[in-house]
């Protein structure tokens, strides 16, 4: 760390300057140790990389930010820093250079986040996703049969297709689209900055993106008895919203709901392999998986950090940050702080209080959360009681190299003892 006298674009005050560049390649573990290293020296300092922006590491830092949001801004109205990746909830900078869709209502600020706000309140509710209950279980059951008997399967064929399964079922995306929109909303989490398929992976999700407002507009002009329809069709203020809005919270709940959960399950999976004891415990206690499910959340957090707006000059963690500079809001960083967390690097499975901020916190905090639980449930608690003795086959894990964003599992090939199919479908 530099505790130099200014900062390069002359504000003139003494501010702590790192070298953390959020697109450098590196696993979890690395990141993970950066991200401590920073957090120890201070808890906000500058960097110049991704295009010059603030990062918040601590906890108390990290909630400040997320529950202040007429300082912090998400809206892209307020977004003054043009370059590589999106706004709002997303990053300054993203792992290729891509400029993500308008996300509703996370990109928005009040007043305009309130109305679409709820609609998805009312959509994505604890009650509405205990409704998606039955199709979790059909959909997890169906994976599981279809390999439970053979002794090897990837996992990540389950943990990326359970939630592609219940949520695009559940929005009405046509049957033979479903694997092709959550595919490229999967690959596009796994690019690596200037690889040969990146281009491939950023143009076939613009094609996803082009299908999905497509949709839209067919549920607008002829609505169904689906989800798809309910958002095409939503009012503001009595009017029909604007059509790129009602796009943009179909854009949130594909984005949100096909790679929040596939992240989470996944790591959870890659944990149990090496903590058999861990494993062990939520075998001989299942009463135990809804706290550990908690402490899932808080060690593997599936979206790292956030991207925020300042919209006038503030104070922050003893630095003053000034207005329209960007700033960096970490989620796995805040969830690792000793702080707020005890033995913070240790997995508790029954860790209590845990105040995790893996969604998010304040007005934006994730509206799918209830949902993301209940898919990873299902998941976790057939995986555990079909296929109890899985082992990873570590010489083909595989581990995406860009944890510094988003991070992940490309692959996590398993073998098992065979078991009894549950059902004939």
């Amino acid at each position: 760390m530099d505790e130099s006298a200014a900062a390069k674009d002359g504000r003139g005050d003494r501010v702590p300057t790192v070298d953390f560049d959020l697109l450098d390649s590196q696993g979890m573990r690395e990141s993970n140790a950066r991200w401590d290293n920073l957090r120890s020296k201070c808890p906000v300092a500058w960097t110049e990389a991704n295009g010059g922006a603030w990062i918040a590491s601590s906890y108390d830092t990290v909630t400040e930010a997320f529950r202040n949001w007429e300082t912090f801004r998400s809206g892209r109205d307020v977004r003054t820093v043009p370059g590589p990746g999106g706004s709002g909830d997303y990053m300054a900078a993203a792992p290729i250079p891509i400029q993500f869709p308008l996300m509703v209502p996370q990109d928005l600020d009040p007043p305009n986040w309130y109305p679409y706000r709820r609609v998805l309140a009312e959509l994505l509710s604890p009650r509405a996703a205990a409704s998606l209950q039955p199709r979790i279980a059909h959909w997890v059951t169906k994976f599981l049969d279809d390999v439970i008997e053979t002794g090897e399967y990837d996992l990540m064929d389950l943990t990326w297709g359970i939630p592609g399964a219940v949520v695009l079922e559940w929005l009405g995306i046509p049957d033979q689209e479903r694997h092709r929109v959550n595919e490229a909303f999967h690959n596009i989490a796994a690019v690596v900055p200037g690889s040969p398929t990146a281009e491939g992976a950023r143009d076939e999700l613009d094609r996803v993106l082009d299908l999905l407002g497509q949709l839209v507009i067919e549920r607008r002009a002829e609505p169904r008895e689906d989800i798809i329809s309910v958002l095409a069709n939503a009012e503001v203020d009595g009017k029909l919203a604007p059509l790129d809005h009602a796009v943009g919270m179909l854009h949130l709940i594909v984005g949100g709901g096909v790679g929040t959960t596939t992240k989470l399950a996944s790591a959870a999976f890659v944990h149990l392999h090496y903590n058999p004891d861990d494993k062990a415990r939520l075998i001989n206690e299942p009463k135990l998986i809804d706290g550990a499910i908690e402490e899932f959340l808080r060690v593997y957090p599936p979206e790292r950090e956030q991207g925020r707006t300042i919209v006038e000059d503030v104070e922050l963690g003893g630095c003053m940050l000034r207005k329209d500079d960007r700033l960096i809001i970490s989620e796995v960083s805040a969830c690792r702080d000793e702080a707020a967390f005890p033995d913070a690097d240790t997995f508790v499975i029954d860790r209590f209080p845990n105040r995790h901020v893996a969604f998010g916190a304040g007005m934006h905090r994730c509206p799918g959360s209830h949902l993301a639980r209940r898919m990873f449930k299902g998941m976790l608690t057939q995986v555990l009681e079909r296929m109890p003795d899985y082992r990873i086959k570590e010489e083909a894990l595989l581990e995406y190299s860009n944890w510094g964003h988003q991070g992940g599992w490309g692959s996590i090939p398993i073998t098992f003892t065979p078991g009894p199919r549950r059902t004939d479908i």
